[in-house]
């Protein structure tokens, strides 16, 4: 509706050029010239009617003239229609009726009408002169009014020539107008050509490298896929993404990252067949899409051939830029049978490709769509139990080996689900991991550890330090010193009842950043230990410059200690490497006596396994610490 009232009202006219008042002034001026000559005429031959007639004319057309100048173009050329139409009409009436030569200007001021008047003008003009011949032609046959006729004569030429002199002037400066619009509406229409062919290549090509966009190229899969329907053969899509792009987008500048692009995207189209298609999906993605295959092995050879192209290296304004891609294959019929089943599957494969160590090609499998369903109903589930409190933390008791009294606890957290049952922490903290829900979960577990340490605190266990496993996800937000500020707080817990798990992996991550994280925190009395040593690199560089307070051995060497010389070997450089560097040291996984003998004559000063306890809900936690006080001497 909207649309229909903004809508132009539709025009009564029979042709719209554009009439310039210029244009119309030198109509009206030529056709003021005419009737000059005519009233110089019948002043000379005393015909007084005639000359009034004429007079009034070029009155009426000097008001014409004075509107067109001030821009009223449509009022004067209809003021000058309908007064040369009734002056003619005039001079007939009063001359030699249908055989006067002023006969010959109707059709002059027809055509102008036709043009440049509303249809409604034009008709009534058209019926006015059929009147008005009609009506002279009737009145001398009827003896009504009987117009003479004047012999031939040198005057009767010279009208006749004035008025086929402004009629063929203003027929030329019409079709002057008209070839004019002719030509620039030819202009106008390949202007628009040129526009729509450049819109086309802008909807179908990439603007960039010149390579069919997702939009082209999802049409050739369809097309690939219709083909090898037909004929019982298969198609591929390679799904390819560079896997430095954004390191030489921020360390060289984008101008380069995109000379790049136009340099990856020329040997991609050199690494396939003339019948292939490449693409660029946008940013460092590229779509390679293979028909007419008959097997599995066109796809391998083709990815082999792109990865090849790849690792020689780019030469980008003198200096040389080296990158590399995973790519992920998906083939028609097997993985799917549509353009949105291969391009999901290859986008998968890709990604199992990048997790394999990039530089690298996966083909899609099942298992993969399995683990992603599996990963987003994962997502799901650890937003509905925040939401529902589904988690809670159970505690493993740590025990100091020489007096064997317990000093604290770690705290574990757990999952039950409604319908899948318990889910261990190695399953769904990875997935939190990368879906940034380990930031509330994070935060849930510091705020409920520092709970139910201070409620400890109240039940008389004493001061127990509590250990937090802190994800390396967390330190890069700088949200880590707020969220445990928050919980000491809101608890009321002193922070030394508290102590935060890393991993080696975090520190050797990012050094700076971390060390004044790790110093605010440390401010604050916050107590740090570093989780599962031995099992990365076992830097000595980083334990000397992080202020730690204690390692723990990784629970694989402590089992296999008194079995595994090698592993024995292993814990006992862990601990005097500690000792040496002033660092406490919790061995993990005591299931038994001979192995807490041997860490204790190693000089190990805590541990923790199921040689005491399993990790407990907080109410059977207290219950065991109370038990185990009252059982000693």
């Amino acid at each position: 509706m909207l649309i229909a009232m903004q809508r132009p009202p539709p025009s009564t006219a029979l042709f719209e050029p554009a009439l310039q008042p210029r244009r119309l002034s030198q109509i009206l001026w030529a056709t003021s010239i005419a009737c000059a000559a005519g009233l110089l005429g019948t002043l000379l031959t005393g015909k007084l009617l005639t000359s009034l007639l004429l007079a009034a004319t070029m009155v009426i057309l000097a008001l014409a003239i004075w509107l067109a100048r001030r821009g009223h173009v449509v009022r004067a050329a209809h003021l000058m229609l309908v007064t040369l139409t009734v002056a003619i009409s005039g001079l007939v009436f009063l001359s030699q009726g249908i055989r006067d030569e002023a006969v010959f200007a109707y059709p002059g001021i027809l055509i102008f009408a036709s043009m440049f008047g509303t249809r409604r003008l034009y008709l009534g003009l058209v019926a006015f002169v059929f009147l008005v011949l009609s009506g002279v032609v009737a009145a001398n046959l009827l003896g009504w009014h009987v117009n003479p006729v004047q012999p031939l004569h040198w005057g009767r030429l010279a009208n006749v020539l004035v008025i086929l002199a402004v009629t063929a002037f203003f027929v030329w400066l019409m079709a002057s107008d008209l070839r004019s619009a002719l030509t620039q509406a030819q202009a106008d229409n390949q202007r628009i050509l040129e526009s729509h062919a450049r819109i086309d290549v802008l909807a179908h090509q990439d603007s960039l490298t010149g390579l069919p966009n997702r939009v082209l190229a999802r049409d050739r899969l369809e097309q690939a896929i219709a083909l090898a329907r037909r004929n019982h053969s298969a198609a591929a899509v390679l799904f390819l993404d560079l896997d430095n792009f954004k390191t030489v987008n921020d360390s060289l500048g984008h101008s380069t990252g995109d000379q790049l692009l136009c340099a990856v995207a020329q040997r991609l189209v050199a690494a396939v067949r003339d019948s292939d298609t490449v693409s660029r999906q946008g940013g460092d993605e590229f779509l390679v899409i293979l028909g007419g295959i008959t097997d599995d092995e066109a796809a391998t050879t083709a990815a082999v051939k792109i990865l090849d192209q790849l690792s020689a290296p780019f030469v980008i304004a003198g200096v040389e830029v080296s990158t590399t891609g995973s790519l992920g294959i998906a083939v028609f019929p097997q993985d799917g049978a549509d353009a949105d089943s291969l391009l999901k599957h290859a986008d998968l494969a890709m990604y199992r490709a990048k997790d394999a160590g990039r530089n690298a090609f996966r083909f899609f499998d099942a298992e993969m769509n399995n683990s992603v369903v599996e990963h987003l109903q994962l997502t799901t589930g650890i937003r509905q139990a925040l939401r529902n409190h589904e988690f809670t933390l159970h505690y493993q008791p740590q025990f100091e080996l020489a007096s064997g009294r317990i000093v604290g606890a770690e705290a574990l957290i757990r999952w039950r689900h409604d319908s899948l049952g318990f889910i261990p922490p190695a399953k769904f903290i990875p997935v939190a991991e990368h879906s940034g829900l380990i930031h509330e979960l994070g935060a849930w577990v510091l705020h409920e550890a520092c709970s139910q340490a201070k409620q400890w605190q109240t039940d008389g266990l004493g001061d127990l330090v509590v250990a937090v496993n802190v994800s390396p996800v967390q330190f890069r937000r700088d949200d880590i010193e707020r969220e445990v500020a928050t919980a000491l707080v809101d608890t009321g817990l002193s922070p030394s009842c508290i102590e935060l798990e890393l991993t080696e992996s975090l520190l050797l991550a990012d050094s700076e950043h971390l060390n004044g994280v790790l110093k605010r925190l440390r401010s604050m009395g916050i107590q740090f230990s570093i989780d599962d040593f031995g099992t990365g690199y076992s830097n000595l560089g980083y334990l000397s410059r992080f202020d730690v307070e204690r390692l723990k051995i990784d629970q694989s060497f402590v089992r296999r200690m008194l079995d595994n010389p090698s592993d024995e070997g292993i814990v006992r450089a862990i601990i005097e490497m500690a000792h040496c560097l002033k660092l406490q040291v919790v061995a993990e996984g005591i299931e038994d006596a001979p192995t807490l003998e041997r860490l204790t004559a190693l000089g190990c000063e805590f541990g923790q396994g199921f040689h005491w306890s399993p990790a407990l809900p907080a109410d059977e936690f207290l219950q065991y610490c109370r038990t185990y006080a009252e059982s000693r001497p």
